[in-house]
C-alpha cells in the first residue's frame, strides 16, 4: 500500500486527526525530496484536499481555507501543464466540489461575502444543485431577490421535490400557480403528489399573510391526505396562527408539535415568545433547557435562553445584560433573523435604553412589516419616552400596513387612552376592537383601566367576569383586574379570592401581591376605625351616667 493509498484510507476512515498529521508530513517530504517522486501531482493534489478537508471538520476553518484555495491553485497549474488532464479522475475531486467545500469553510467563519465569490467563480453550466441551493442562500442574505429567484428555479427543475427551494420561492412572491406548473412540469407524467400541490398551497397563503387561508389548508392536509401528527404541518399551522395573533391556539398547537417531537427546532423561538406573553416561566425554563441540549449552532435554543432570563422575577443588570448577550448570539447563527431583534428590543427596553430599543424595532418592521410585535415595541417605546406624536403615527401605519383587527385597534386605543382629551375614542376603538374579537383580553385590559378611571367599578367587575367565563385559559391579570374593581366595591372578600387565584395561576405576578397587602391594610383600618368608634360611644355613655349622677348630687346639696 502505497503512502497515498494510507492517506485516502485514512480519510475514508474519518480519521481527520490522523489524516492531518500524514498528510503534512508526505507533503514537506515532496517539497524537500523533488528526486524521488513519492507522490504524483494528482495525488499531490488530492492530498491537500484531504489535508483541508480534515481541518474544516476539526473546526481550524482558516488554515483550511488557505490549503483549499492552494489545492485549486495546484491543480490550475498541472492542468496548464497536463493540457486539461490531471490523472485518474475517479482519484481527484472536481474543482466544483473542492470550491463549494471552500464555501462551507467560509460560512462557517461568517464570511458570505467571499463565500458568495467563490461560488459565483464556478460556471454557470457547471453548477449543480447544492452550488445553486447555497447560491441562493447567499442571494438572499444580500437582497438579491431575483437572482435568488433563477437559483431556486434551477433546485426544482433537477429536484422537483425540493421542498426548501419551493417555499423559498413562495416565500419570495412568486405564484402559487407558477411554482406548481414548475414542479409539476419536472415531475414524471401521471404522478400522483396531491398532497404536494395542497403543500404548495398552504405555503403560499403563508407567504402572501393569508393566515386563515393558510390554516384552513394545512388542516384539510392534515383531515384529508393521511398526514395527521405530521410535525412539518403543524408547525406550518402554529406559525400561521402566531402571525395571525392567535397565541393561545398557537401554544396549542406547539405543545402538541413537543409532545410529538421534543427535538423539533424550526419555530420554537416563537413558542419562547408566546409563553414569555402568557408568563409561563416553568414552561419557558423547560423549553430553553431542551432547546440547548439539542443543539448550540442554532438561534432557537438562544432565543429561548434570552426569554428565561429576561422573565424571572429578580431583573438585576447582569441578568438583562445577559439576556442581551443571548440574543446577540442567535443574530449570529442567522442574520437578520427577527426574532433576535425582538428579543434585544425587549432586553434595551428593561435597561432604559429606549433609543437603542427603537432602532432595532425599526429595523424589524423593514424586515418583516407584518410583524405586529414589531409596531407594539416600538409604539410602547414612543410611550415611554413621551412622544405620543410618533406613538400615534405609528398606530395609523400599523393599521394601513396590518389592517384593522382587534390587536391593530387595541393598539392604537391604548395610545389615546393616554390622553383625556381621546378617551372617547379609545373607548370607539375597542368596543369595534371586542366585535373584531369578543375573547381578545388586550381590549378588555384597556377598557378596564378606563373604568377604574371612571370609577365605573360595577360595569367593569361585569365586564371582567364575563371575560372569565368564555376564555379557555384564565390569565392572572384578569383575576386582579376583577379583585381591584371588587375592592374599591368593598367587597373585600371576593377581591382577596380573585387575588389568590392570580397568584395560583403566576405565583411572581406582583400586582396581585400588592393587592392583597391594599385590602389587607384597608381591612386593618376599619377595624382601627371601628374600635374606636365603639370607644368614642362607650365614653359617651359613661359621661351621660356621670351627668345624672352630678345632676343627682346637686339636687341634694340644692335641698
Amino acid at each position: 500500500m502505497t503512502l497515498f493509498d494510507n492517506i485516502k484510507q485514512l480519510h475514508q476512515s474519518e480519521l481527520y486527526g490522523e489524516v492531518k498529521q500524514l498528510a503534512t508530513i508526505a507533503l514537506t517530504l515532496c517539497d524537500n525530496n523533488t528526486e524521488a517522486e513519492l507522490l504524483s501531482p494528482s495525488q499531490r493534489y488530492q492530498v491537500l484536499v484531504f489535508l483541508a478537508d480534515s481541518l474544516c471538520y476539526l473546526t481550524e476553518f482558516k488554515k483550511s481555507e488557505c490549503i483549499y484555495r492552494k489545492a485549486l491553485l495546484f491543480k490550475k497549474a498541472i492542468n496548464k501543464v497536463a493540457k486539461g488532464k490531471c490523472g485518474n479522475v475517479t482519484e481527484i475531486t472536481t474543482d466544483v466540489e473542492v470550491k463549494y467545500r471552500l464555501y462551507n469553510c467560509l460560512t462557517k467563519m461568517e464570511q458570505d461575502k467571499e463565500a458568495l465569490n467563490v461560488l459565483e467563480s464556478i460556471n454557470t453550466k457547471q453548477r449543480n444543485s447544492k452550488v445553486n441551493l447555497a447560491l441562493a442562500k447567499l442571494y438572499l442574505k444580500d437582497g438579491r431577490d431575483r437572482s435568488a429567484i433563477t437559483c431556486y428555479k434551477e433546485v426544482v427543475r433537477e429536484h422537483p421535490m425540493a421542498l426548501e427551494a419551493i417555499n423559498g420561492l413562495l416565500s419570495l412572491g412568486m405564484k402559487s400557480a407558477d411554482v406548481e406548473a414548475l414542479v409539476m412540469n419536472s415531475l414524471p407524467h401521471g404522478s400522483n403528489y396531491d398532497w404536494l400541490t395542497v403543500w404548495i398551497k398552504g405555503h403560499s397563503y403563508l407567504a402572501s399573510k393569508e393566515y386563515n387561508y393558510a390554516v384552513s389548508t394545512f388542516k384539510l392536509m392534515e383531515s384529508k391526505l393521511n398526514l395527521r401528527d405530521s410535525v412539518p404541518i403543524l408547525s406550518a399551522i402554529a406559525e400561521s396562527k402566531f402571525y395571525d395573533g392567535n397565541y393561545q391556539q398557537a401554544m396549542l398547537v406547539f405543545q402538541r408539535i413537543r409532545s410529538l417531537d421534543p427535538y423539533y427546532m424550526k419555530n420554537m423561538d416563537l413558542y419562547a415568545y408566546i409563553l414569555v406573553r402568557e408568563r409561563s416561566s416553568k414552561e419557558l425554563q423547560s423549553l430553553a433547557h431542551d432547546l440547548i441540549a439539542i443543539s448550540e449552532q442554532a438561534p432557537e435554543p438562544w432565543i429561548a435562553l434570552g426569554y428565561m432570563t429576561l422573565i424571572c422575577s429578580n431583573k438585576t443588570r447582569e441578568k438583562l445584560s445577559r439576556a442581551l448577550y443571548f440574543g446577540v448570539k442567535a443574530y449570529t447563527f442567522k442574520p437578520k433573523l427577527v426574532e433576535a431583534l425582538l428579543l434585544k428590543g425587549s432586553t434595551l427596553v428593561e435597561l432604559k435604553k429606549t433609543q437603542d430599543a427603537i432602532v432595532h424595532y425599526q429595523e424589524v418592521v423593514r424586515l418583516a412589516p407584518h410583524r405586529f410585535e414589531a409596531y407594539q415595541g416600538l409604539i410602547n417605546c414612543y410611550l415611554i419616552s413621551w412622544r405620543m406624536k410618533d406613538a400615534i403615527s405609528w398606530c395609523g401605519r400599523a393599521m394601513r400596513t396590518l389592517g384593522n383587527s382587534a390587536r391593530t385597534l387595541t393598539l392604537s386605543a391604548s395610545v389615546l387612552a393616554k390622553d383625556p382629551s381621546t378617551i372617547s375614542k379609545a373607548k370607539q376603538y375597542l368596543e369595534k376592537a371586542m366585535r373584531f374579537d369578543p375573547t381578545y383580553v388586550e381590549a378588555v385590559y384597556i377598557t378596564a383601566e378606563i373604568l377604574m378611571q371612571e370609577k365605573a367599578y360595577q360595569q367593569g367587575i361585569e365586564i371582567l367576569k364575563k371575560q372569565l367565563s368564555v376564555q379557555t385559559k384564565t390569565s392572572a391579570r384578569l383575576h386582579q383586574l376583577l379583585g381591584d374593581f371588587q375592592a374599591q366595591m368593598g367587597f373585600y372578600a371576593d377581591a382577596l379570592s380573585q387575588y389568590s387565584t392570580a397568584l395560583g395561576i403566576d405565583p411572581n405576578y406582583s400586582r396581585a401581591k400588592k393587592g392583597i397587602e391594599r385590602v389587607e391594610k384597608q381591612n386593618v383600618d376599619l377595624e382601627t376605625d371601628t374600635e374606636a368608634e365603639d370607644m368614642r360611644a362607650s365614653d359617651n355613655d359613661i359621661e351621660f351616667e356621670g351627668s345624672d349622677l352630678d345632676s343627682t348630687w346637686s339636687e341634694a346639696e340644692f335641698n
